[in-house]
Order: structure tokens, then C-alpha cells, then sequence
């Protein structure tokens, strides 16, 4: 097996504890979305806004592709609409509950946990060379975000449901990155394998399902084992249409977090690109929220980095470079859960018109962006030089 270079050191220290992952996880390292990439090749040509407007007809018609348009359209079109047999909507639907009533928790673990784990790996440096920092930052994560609410509301993973489509569309963007990043001298393929990889993806799937699951529940969340394994089961299907193979795909929360822990081992330390990406990411959590005062932006910032500290660990922190705190901000916040559940418990009233109030931030999070189910894929390798998608 040809490994990337980066990743020799790492993929031995993974075989020690599963050869058989260990792997999997880096013949994947070279390997992207042969049915995606296919796709944006086959569209490349064309101009930004008639790949829209193709995109727009072939996943929310409900007529057949016409018969022109390319074979990789066809194949992709019929690969998204066919619903796996052993996913279940009464499942789906149980992890739906538990999401809406945990949603701010999951959302801040998310925020605080989940992606800045996953920027500790290589996919950091495809986001870095396409200048998806500051602003830009901004607006990739609110998407992380809203496809996270929309995955997880009633019917949204329904083929044409508004999950659906964001997560196809999550898919197709990533093909377009990578295109273009393999278009440019920016990227070292023999030592970084392929960029935005099925391992990338995969490890990405397994940080917002089991690692997250994880966190929330240090957070204080409420989520039965049946509840949890319902929401991994939900990420499940949401992977395979990210373009995850199946046959590497995990199983239920266990392997979500094996899988995890063995490509954290096979990647590479964090370097300079994940520093960016992950401080990028925790200044740009304030503005998610509404706060923009500088003060006030500052202090918010503080404590979402301290609450990532804790709950991606001291080591992984470090090298980010994240501040250490005396005080910890997590038992407060896991206490404040807690409290809240059983002030709705005692006092019904107060705890329907929480649970209200979160349902209303939560639908003016999810609906941020009009043009949310716009199929415009990025058309240069620099986001600042990319025409508007």
C-alpha cells in the first residue's frame, strides 16, 4: 500500500491497535468521491449559473434527468434518491425528539467539540488554502450548523427533505474544492493524499455522531442509549450520502468512536493549518450568536475556548495554542442542563416556555440564510476570488 507520507509515523502507531482499520483509514487517505468528482468534472465547462440551474432541476424535480444530461448526473441523481433498506424513519424520529429538546447542548458541542477535533487533521489545510477563515469562517460555520438542524428535524433526511438537501449539497461542494485544489501547485499529493478524502469524510461523520454524543453528554444533555443510538443511526445514512463507501461506514456509537480514535491516530500532528482553522473557528462562534461588540465578542470567545479546552482535552488544546483558564466553565453549563430539566419537572409551564423559546432560536438559526439550497459551487481555488455561492 502506497501511504502519504504524512501519515506513515501515524498509520503505525493506529496498526498496533486495529491493523485491520488503521488500514482502511489510509488506503481511503487517496481516494475522494469518484461519483461526485465525476459530476463536477462533467459540469466544470459550463457557467456557474446553468450548473445551478442543472443542479436545482435533477435533485428537486420530480421528473427523470433528461436524457442529455451527463451519465455522472444520472448515476448521482439515482445513487442520492435511494434510500438504504436499513434505514428507518421511527428511528429517525426518536432521534428527532432528543435533538429538539437537547438542541442548544448539541449545538454547542458541535461548536466547541466536535469540529474543532475534526480541524485537528489534514482536512484543515484544504479549508486553509481555500481561505475559509474570518468571514468566510463565519459562513461555513453556520452551515456546519444548519445542516446539523436540519438532518435532525421531522423528515429532513426524507429524499427532497431540506437535510437532504443540504448534505447533497455539502457533497457536491466538496467535490468542487477538491477539483480545484487538484488544479493548483497548492497541494502535495504524494505526502497528503488526496484532499477532502473518504477518510476525511469519514472521520467527520464519526466527530459530529459518536465524539459528539460524547460531548453532550458532558454537557449535560438528557439523551437515553436509545436516543443516542438513534441519532448515530441518522449520521449513518447522513455519511452515506455525504459520499462515505458503505463498507467503511460505522455501525452505531461504539465504532463511531473507534473510528475516530484510530484516524486521529493515523493523521498527522496538528500543524499551523489546524491552528488557524480551530482558532478561526472558536472567535467565529460569538458572531453565530449575535454578538458582535467587540468587548463582548472577546469575552464570549474566552469562554467558548475554555469550554473547547475541556472537552477536547488539555494536550490537543495546547496545540492549538488555546488559552488556559483557571476557572472551568463546562460544570457550570453541565449544572445549568441539569437544573433546567428539573425545573421543568417541577414547573410544567416554565418548562414548555424554555422549551418554546429554544424551538424559536433554534428555527432563526436554521433559516439564516435565504439562499440556503443554492447548488452554485465555488468556481476558484481562493474563496475571496470565487464567484458568489
Amino acid at each position: 500500500m502506497n501511504v502519504p507520507s504524512a501519515y506513515v509515523e501515524g498509520y503505525e502507531t493506529a496498526r498496533k491497535r486495529d491493523a485491520a482499520l488503521a488500514e482502511t483509514y489510509i488506503r481511503n487517505t487517496m481516494v475522494g468521491d469518484p461519483l461526485a468528482d465525476a459530476l463536477v468534472r462533467d459540469l466544470s465547462s459550463l457557467p456557474p449559473g446553468e450548473v445551478h440551474s442543472i443542479l436545482t432541476r435533477a435533485l428537486e424535480s420530480s421528473e427523470a434527468v433528461p436524457s442529455d444530461m451527463p451519465e455522472s448526473l444520472h448515476a448521482f441523481v439515482a445513487e442520492a434518491q435511494a434510500v438504504p433498506d436499513w434505514f428507518d424513519p421511527g428511528i429517525a424520529r426518536i432521534a428527532s425528539r432528543a435533538f429538539l429538546r437537547n438542541s442548544d447542548i448539541v449545538l454547542a458541542a458541535l461548536v466547541g467539540g466536535s469540529i474543532v477535533e475534526g480541524f485537528s487533521t489534514l482536512i484543515s489545510k484544504s479549508f486553509r488554502i481555500r481561505g475559509r477563515v474570518t468571514a468566510s469562517g463565519v459562513r461555513r460555520l453556520k452551515q456546519n450548523g444548519m445542516q446539523l438542524v436540519e438532518q435532525y428535524l421531522p423528515g429532513g433526511m426524507e429524499p427532497g427533505g431540506d437535510g437532504w438537501r443540504l448534505t447533497l449539497r455539502v457533497r457536491l461542494v466538496h467535490a468542487q474544492s477538491r477539483y480545484l485544489i487538484n488544479q493548483s501547485d497548492e497541494w502535495d499529493r504524494e505526502r497528503h493524499g488526496e484532499p477532502i478524502s473518504a477518510a476525511h469524510i469519514l472521520l467527520a461523520g464519526a466527530a459530529f455522531s459518536g465524539r459528539l454524543m460524547r460531548h453532550v453528554a458532558t454537557l449535560g444533555g438528557d439523551f437515553s442509549t436509545e436516543e443516542r443510538e438513534a441519532y448515530i443511526h441518522v449520521w449513518r445514512y447522513t455519511g452515506l450520502l455525504m459520499g462515505i463507501p458503505e463498507e467503511i461506514l460505522f455501525d452505531d456509537e461504539e465504532s463511531a468512536c473507534h473510528t475516530f480514535a484510530i484516524g486521529s491516530l493515523c493523521e498527522p500532528p496538528a500543524d499551523l493549518d489546524a491552528i488557524i482553522m480551530a482558532n478561526s473557528l472558536v472567535n467565529s462562534a460569538p458572531v453565530i450568536i449575535g454578538v458582535n461588540q467587540p468587548a463582548e465578542r472577546r469575552e464570549m470567545a474566552r469562554i467558548v475556548t475554555q469550554a473547547s479546552r475541556e472537552l477536547i482535552g488539555d494536550e490537543l488544546a495546547d496545540t492549538f495554542m488555546f488559552p488556559s483558564q483557571k476557572r472551568k466553565v463546562v460544570p457550570a453549563m453541565r449544572f445549568k442542563h441539569r437544573f433546567r430539566r428539573i425545573v421543568g419537572k417541577v414547573l410544567p409551564r416554565v418548562g414548555a416556555k424554555g422549551q418554546l423559546d429554544r424551538f424559536i432560536s433554534l428555527m432563526d438559526f436554521a433559516s439564516f440564510d435565504a439562499a440556503k439550497f443554492s447548488y452554485r459551487l465555488p468556481t476558484a481555488l481562493y474563496d475571496e476570488d470565487s464567484a458568489e455561492w
